[in-house]
């Protein structure tokens, strides 16, 4: 049986089975202990030196999840620490010992990949408008997604193009390479670009994600849903991750689609309706400098604040590692996990558009992003792992750390675990040919009983298939 642990180290007495295992307080009395006081500077020079090393290398996740110092081994400091190695052998964690961070975690890209920038007019992303205007006129048009019914208004106005703006959208049909020759509009003003993309994105939330998870496999489906209905009555603090988690998802789903114009106002651009290798058939492209105004809208103004929030929150609430806090926990991983596949295959789509030979077109943000997922599992598996509510036995649901579940919570667990179970097939041949842009690549290792942190393989070079250099802005 497990008990929850107190706010003080806990440790393993029955190591005969690591799959069933008993935690107990250090504090044998079983009183609570005093508040801890605030902990003054060392006074000890050793223990000054090994703080500081731990800072810079970072506490290994079974360290910082039992608030216990995280000591570097002298011969190999960012080895296995030597806490781990100390314990190792009385069973007292059943995952290696990894210097990983959620706050740290990156879940969105920034910027394009080289050789496929719009423009270079902002060697750095900042928020500065463009102020050689061709035309007084500005108009208005709307913006629509596949992530969304609801378009997105935008007002614009006409530039004047320097050498190192790219009007052309471009794309590749088998070897060659075609254009499609846009006109020169821009955002009027970025500042009041990040206040309507906050507005959009508060508003309409769940409205992209009702349109988003249609067709979605059914196990997608459910566990989103329940999300929303979780965060309803879960507590404050969960509650607001989970709100602020959702409003990010939309966010970075907006960097991954394809935007096109809506309505009637194309800025003087017809679609495309003789070409049908064109990826936007039958729709007006948005402007190239447009789109990369929109990426610095989405990701100064919205993802940064927002995501260091999310992370910082998340990484409270596990690192509390409390059974009522698990159903969060496991939502969140899930829903990032699957971002992170979702985002694996259009990046992979992306680079056969472009006509790439590497594998995806932003090589060094899907290796970030893969990292990022191992670093979610790690902490999932930690919190999971001495005892996970899809093999426990919920006709003693009184008897268990999760006695506080509702009916609807516990429904949920043993309908996921169903699901599981058919997908048990696909997701070892997922794994058997590292299929990274599989939609349950990553999520079916929370189901792992043997998890390890697995490594992507990635390829950076530039080739393309025509055999010439990628487009270069200029």
């Amino acid at each position: 049986m497990v008990r929850p642990s107190k706010k003080h180290e806990t440790v393993l007495l029955d190591n005969s089975n690591p799959k069933s295992v008993t935690w107990v307080s250090t504090d044998s009395t079983g009183k609570e202990l005093s508040p801890k006081k605030k902990r003054g500077p060392f006074q000890d020079q050793q223990l000054r030196e090994q703080t500081s090393d731990t800072r810079k290398l970072k506490a290994c996740v079974r360290c910082r999840m039992q608030k216990i110092r995280c000591n570097p081994n002298p011969s190999d400091p960012s080895g296995v620490c030597q806490t781990c190695q100390d314990v190792s052998k009385q069973k007292i964690h059943t995952l290696p010992c990894m210097r990983y961070k959620l706050s740290e975690a990156t879940l969105y890209r920034t910027g394009k990949a080289p050789g496929l920038e719009f423009t270079f007019r902002w060697p750095v992303m900042k928020l500065r408008d463009i102020s050689d205007w061709a035309a007084p006129e500005v108009r208005n048009i709307k913006v629509m997604s596949d992530v969304c019914s609801v378009p997105l208004e935008l007002s614009v106005r006409k530039f004047v193009p320097i050498p190192q703006d790219r009007l052309k959208k471009s794309w590749m049909d088998g070897k060659t390479i075609k254009f499609k020759e846009t006109t020169p509009y821009a955002i009027v003003n970025m500042l009041a670009a990040v206040k309507d993309m906050h507005d959009y994105i508060n508003k309409h939330v769940f409205e992209a994600m009702e349109f988003w998870l249609r067709g979605k496999d059914a196990w997608v489906q459910e566990t989103f849903k329940f999300a929303r209905q979780y965060m309803t009555y879960a507590p404050r603090e969960e509650a607001s991750v989970l709100a602020d988690f959702f409003r990010l998802w939309f966010a970075v789903r907006r960097t991954a689609t394809t935007e096109y114009i809506f309505g009637d106002d194309t800025l003087d651009m017809e679609p495309e309706r003789t070409d049908r290798s064109y990826p936007l058939f039958g729709k007006v492209p948005l402007p190239p400098v447009m789109i990369q105004q929109l990426d610095m809208v989405l990701t100064l103004g919205f993802l940064q604040p927002l995501g260091k929030k999310v992370l910082e929150n998340f990484q409270k609430i596990v690192l509390s590692n409390k059974p009522k806090s698990w159903m969060t926990i496991y939502l969140i991983t899930f829903m990032s996990l699957y971002s992170c596949a979702r985002l694996t295959a259009e990046n992979y789509q992306n680079a056969r558009k472009h006509g790439l030979k590497r594998r995806f077109a932003m090589p060094m943000f899907i290796s970030e992003r893969h990292q990022a997922a191992n670093v979610f599992l790690a902490h999932y598996h930690y919190c999971t792992k001495p005892c996970s509510p899809f093999l426990l036995d919920w006709k003693k649901r009184q008897q268990t750390p999760f006695s506080e579940m509702t009916t609807d919570e516990i429904d949920f667990v043993l309908r996921t675990s169903d699901m599981v179970k058919d997908k048990k097939d696909r997701f070892r041949r997922t794994m058997e040919f590292e299929l990274y842009e599989d939609d349950f690549y990553f999520v079916s290792q929370m189901f792992d009983d043997e998890w390890m942190p697995r490594d992507t393989v990635i390829e950076y070079g530039d080739e393309t298939v025509a055999g010439v250099p990628l487009p270069r802005c200029g």
